[in-house]
């Protein structure tokens, strides 16, 4: 098993490389928001980033001219004056420990700064939930003490991601407002951004979100416009298997490579293969 899952990510990481030739070269206009989850969590699946992989691509992304790299906030400010001003942020999706263990010392160092969608009841726990598909022991989550010390910087704004990451269907205002609750009694702010736990937008969730937040992400694939709505806002996920040039074509163009990376593994999965 272990080596057909090793050719497996061969495959993809070569069928990657090809497609990041279609890339354009100039930057992508508006705000590209990058999707991680784990690095250097020393697991096999896509969303577990090797350290040195992710040390590459913040190499890449530090040695972008100075404005690129941005907060939430400052790409959700020029969205809303009309600025299609080329901005890359880097969001990390439930708050587990090698955030802050792995990432946070490489971000640090080169003064990238990030978002951390913070499922805020598996802070310092295990990090398992209803319809995780985590095998085998489940990784910590962040404490609260590490939370702390990397918003303090300045580096990283804490945002909700519900209490329990609960299923999409089953978000309540409950849910965010726990979570809303428990970053304010701790962190002492109150969450300003969400995102839906597995990309899956709640329409009718949104009013409820609209008064919580500035802005709500999404999984959907794309760049963010002004004129977009800041309650579906879209974003770009980061693999394991994604070669440096893959990575680099996530910042430039129509995301062209990303796109048909997409319907490859769409089509593999309606074939019952296993992308």
């Amino acid at each position: 098993m272990a080596s057909t899952a090793v050719a497996a990510a061969g495959i993809r990481a070569k069928v990657k490389q090809q497609l990041a030739r279609a890339a354009g070269r100039l930057p992508g206009e508006g705000a590209t928001v990058l999707i991680y989850h784990r690095i250097g969590g020393g697991t096999a699946d896509e969303l577990d980033l090797a350290t040195a992989d992710f040390t590459a691509q913040a190499d890449l992304l530090a040695e972008l001219p100075p404005g690129r790299v941005v907060s939430l906030d400052t790409a959700a400010d020029r969205l809303d004056a009309g600025l299609r001003t080329p901005s890359t942020v880097l969001t990390f999706d439930d708050g587990f420990a090698d955030t802050y263990d792995t990432a946070w010392p490489i971000l640090r160092e080169r003064g990238l700064p990030f978002t951390v969608y913070l499922a805020s009841g598996m802070v310092g726990g295990p990090m398992r939930w209803e319809g995780s598909t985590a095998k085998g022991a489940p990784a910590t989550g962040l404490s609260w003490e590490q939370l702390s010390e990397m918003a303090a910087t300045g580096l990283c704004t804490v945002a909700n991601h519900t209490r329990s990451h609960t299923r999409p269907l089953l978000l309540t205002t409950a849910e965010l407002d726990a979570c809303g609750d428990d970053v304010e009694e701790h962190l002492g702010t109150r969450p300003r951004h969400f995102a839906y736990t597995w990309g899956t937008p709640v329409p009718h969730m949104e009013t409820a979100l609209r008064a919580r937040f500035r802005t709500s992400a999404t999984g959907r694939v794309g760049r963010n416009l002004p004129g977009g709505d800041p309650v579906r806002l879209h974003r770009v996920p980061v693999r394991r298997t994604d070669p440096i040039d893959f990575f680099r074509a996530k910042l430039y163009g129509r995301l062209i490579p990303e796109r048909a990376y997409a319907r490859i593994v769409a089509t593999a999965k309606a074939v019952g293969a296993r992308a």
